[in-house]
């Protein structure tokens, strides 16, 4: 539950990774480390795949010399989406 951890954890599944964020550490040891230091317990599947597609995205991406930001690409989906659910932002 260390909320350092658990920010670095969302920001490299979800949205994007560069050197800073991921401490000059390539993303699948920075993971392993952020998974060492602060074990997730329990982590909904739809959540798990939703994080592996946007890793690989990014990942194809960065190879094409095109970092995104995934969370800010989304963000218009999501916020219309929790306008239908929910009548309001």
């Amino acid at each position: 539950m260390n909320q350092d951890i658990i920010y670095k954890y969302a920001k490299v599944a979800y949205d994007e990774d560069n050197p800073q964020i991921t401490e000059g550490r390539h993303i699948q040891l920075f993971m392993e480390y952020l998974e060492d230091t602060d074990p997730v317990d329990q982590l909904p599947e739809d959540l798990i795949m939703i994080a592996r597609v946007s890793i690989m995205l990014r990942g194809l991406a960065h190879n094409l010399q095109q970092p995104r930001s995934a969370a800010r690409l989304w963000r218009p989906l999501a916020e219309d989406v929790l306008r239908r659910e929910t009548g309001s932002l």
